[in-house]
């Protein structure tokens, strides 16, 4: 893990003097985890019981129209403080940024969904109830970005990652985690 996050520091600063972004961006993001099912999260019926740091690389695909790119995304992601696991993922997704103030103050707005796997995931829920370990699952992303003034490279991220059995496709296990978190990141 040390080893592709030093990668990315060395991608961020390289990038960092060039003139137009490409299809390309790399964000560093991370934040509090929970392992609490999804709905009593949205209801605030949660405990923060572990952390994240994740490492996503995004690249634009196609232009749909009317604002929105599709995009393909790739992760890897840190669990620690409470349950320690290393998970990868694979989504496809959506990016607005047809906002009317986007020539003034760049803004995204992203969802990505695909297959995740977890390396010695926890055994969140009794074997009884819902079965055991799982890691294959399903992750869903939500993301919100605003370049930073001066600049159409950087950006402040907000997140949030959910990764779940989706409502059985991949297994009963109802959810897995939920991270909201912030990051940074670079359109290369």
């Amino acid at each position: 893990m040390r080893h592709v996050i030093g990668w990315a520091l060395l991608c961020l600063v390289l990038g960092a003097g060039r003139a137009e972004a490409g299809p390309w961006s790399i964000t560093l993001y991370g934040g509090p985890a929970t392992h609490t099912i999804f709905t009593d999260f949205l209801a605030g019926r949660y405990t923060w019981d572990s952390g994240m740091i994740a490492l996503a690389a995004d690249r634009r695909i196609a232009h749909v129209g009317w604002g929105i790119d599709l995009v393909a995304e790739g992760q890897i992601q840190q669990f620690a403080f409470g349950h320690g696991y290393t998970s990868l993922a694979l989504g496809i997704g959506g990016e607005f940024h047809g906002f009317p103030w986007k020539d003034r103050v760049p803004t995204t707005v992203s969802i990505f969904a695909g297959p995740t796997y977890s390396f010695g995931p926890p055994q969140i829920y009794p074997s009884d109830e819902f079965g055991s370990r799982k890691s294959l699952l399903n992750y869903v992303s939500l993301e919100v970005a605003v370049g930073l003034p001066q600049t159409r490279h950087w950006d402040v991220v907000f997140r949030i990652y959910h990764r779940s059995g989706m409502w059985g496709i991949y297994t009963l296990d109802p959810d897995e985690v939920t991270v909201i978190g912030g990051g940074i990141r670079l359109r290369l």
